[in-house]
């Protein structure tokens, strides 16, 4: 008997031949010293229906006191707590915003950035060109110690005057330690100008007016891929500058020391993706902390890996029919993380408590690395996997959720095919059908033997182990 090797990173490999297991809506987590094994392999969050939109294309939001507005193709609404849904204006254009708001009382300013349009002025009544024409076309924005920051494509960076809209044309840097233009200004515990080729971190000094506020501390010798491409500062999440580089790889910020954080599973999606021909403005990355795991989401229209911070692991996501995951964009709000919905264009809530995705199948699949006695064979008698039972619930829908199973298949090439999946019951709720196991499964080839579970059913789902009796024979 041996013990099934489950993945803690997915890993699908340049070729199924190389794959070391693959978890796609699925994560692991630590158990405490007791428990029946390390650890276990939970289902990714869900998403449940917050708030209708009646719009398509979401952008991006930002929460001003006890409410969210929200960009979307052609527009702005706003939002109260309850989801309830007030239009105030039109936004031309499709491309994800930038938001900041500054401390101005009784009622804060509040900005918005189209990276195609330039900036916008918002009330909850309107949206109007930016009030000072001193400000030129710029393509992002942020809010630092009082300022609003924002960047032009030809590397200046303009502060505002303090907790106002007015622009001194003076009153502006250009990034010239790697002069690269500008993506990007990030607002964390230091003001990050963001280009292809480097980062410029600046500290405030507290420069008086008509100087710049700032001064630069120092230049990081990487850049961001795009202009999306950075996360880990935003409300409710400060867990270090995570960001892609124009290297094509993930890099989580240590100080002021880019370290390499993405496995070359990921590396290589990312680099598949660009060399396909797909726009490196197309890739995003945001936060989102649901049952104490702190994630950054990377994606784009190719794929979706998720950074567990708290793990510092990798896990695929993909919602029903699609390669990649419907959430875009993600901010703390209402106590809860709410995201777009590139599906349907409406305001969802990311939640451990959602088993599916706005009724869709969230399909949890963990994929084992090969059992191998190479190059001999292995005769499989009998498999056996340590799954929750007795998760159905009573007064859920028939049968998926009063009913729910489990399918096992498994690979003897590799993973390059996989056999017809076999059904097992998880037990209706409080019940205990008996152990989840297949027997009689054939012999391996040289390659060995891969097994890969599967959970549609919106129930709780919990692996904490799998084993299998095999006898070695001559290849």
């Amino acid at each position: 008997m041996v013990a099934i090797p489950f993945p803690l990173n997915s890993a699908p490999g340049k070729t199924p031949h190389e794959s070391a297991g693959r978890l796609i809506n699925a994560y692991w987590e630590p158990l405490q010293p007791g428990a029946r094994a390390e650890r276990v392999w939970r289902r990714a969050p869900g998403l449940r229906a917050w708030a209708t939109t009646g719009r398509t294309g979401p952008r991006g939001a930002l929460l001003v006191g006890a409410t969210l507005y929200a960009a979307f193709a052609g527009g702005i609404s706003r939002f109260d707590a309850t989801g309830a849904r007030t239009s105030v204006g039109n936004l031309a254009g499709s491309a994800k915003v930038f938001w900041a708001r500054n401390l101005k009382s009784p009622t804060p300013d509040i900005v918005v950035v189209d990276p195609d349009n330039g900036a916008f002025a918002v009330t909850p009544a309107s949206v109007a060109s930016y009030p000072d024409a001193d400000l030129p076309a710029v393509n992002s924005v942020c809010f630092i110690d009082g300022y609003f920051m924002f960047t032009t494509g030809d590397g200046r960076c303009f502060a505002s005057a303090l907790n106002d809209t007015a622009i001194n044309p003076s009153t502006f840097i250009t990034a010239e330690g790697r002069p690269d233009g500008l993506l990007r200004a990030v607002a964390s515990a230091d003001l990050y100008l963001a280009g292809t080729d480097s980062i410029e971190v600046w500290h405030d000094t507290a420069e008086s007016a008509p100087a710049f506020p700032f001064s630069r501390a120092i230049v990081i010798p990487k850049g961001i891929i795009g202009r999306y491409a950075v996360s880990g500062f935003e409300n409710g999440f400060d867990k270090g500058i995570v960001f892609v580089g124009s290297d094509r790889v993930v890099y989580v910020l240590d100080g002021y020391t880019p370290r390499k954080t993405s496995t070359a599973d990921v590396d290589r999606a990312i680099g598949d993706f660009i060399e396909g021909g797909g726009d490196a403005s197309g890739i995003e990355l945001f936060p989102y902390v649901v049952g104490g795991h702190s994630c950054v989401v990377v994606q784009c229209a190719a794929f979706t890996w998720v950074l567990d911070t708290d793990t510092g692991t990798w896990f695929e996501r993909r919602s029903y029919l699609a390669p990649n995951w419907r959430a875009t964009g993600a901010v703390a709000a209402f106590d809860k993380w709410i995201s777009g919905d590139a599906r349907t264009g409406d305001l969802v809530e990311i939640s451990e408590y959602a088993r599916d995705e706005v009724g869709e199948p969230l399909m949890w699949t963990v994929e084992s690395a090969p059992v191998s006695a190479f190059p001999n064979r292995l005769a499989v008698t009998r498999a056996s996997f340590d799954v929750a039972q007795g998760v159905g619930r009573a007064d859920g829908a028939d049968p998926m959720q009063t009913d729910p199973t489990i399918a096992i298949s498994h690979s003897d090439d590799g993973g390059t095919t996989w056999s017809v999946p076999r059904v097992r019951k998880l037990g209706r709720q409080s019940e205990s059908p008996g152990p989840v196991r297949v027997t009689r499964s054939g012999s391996t080839r040289t390659q060995g033997r891969r097994w890969r579970l599967e959970v549609s059913d919106p129930v709780d789902v919990a692996l904490t182990g799998g084993d299998m009796t095999a006898e070695a024979r001559s290849a």
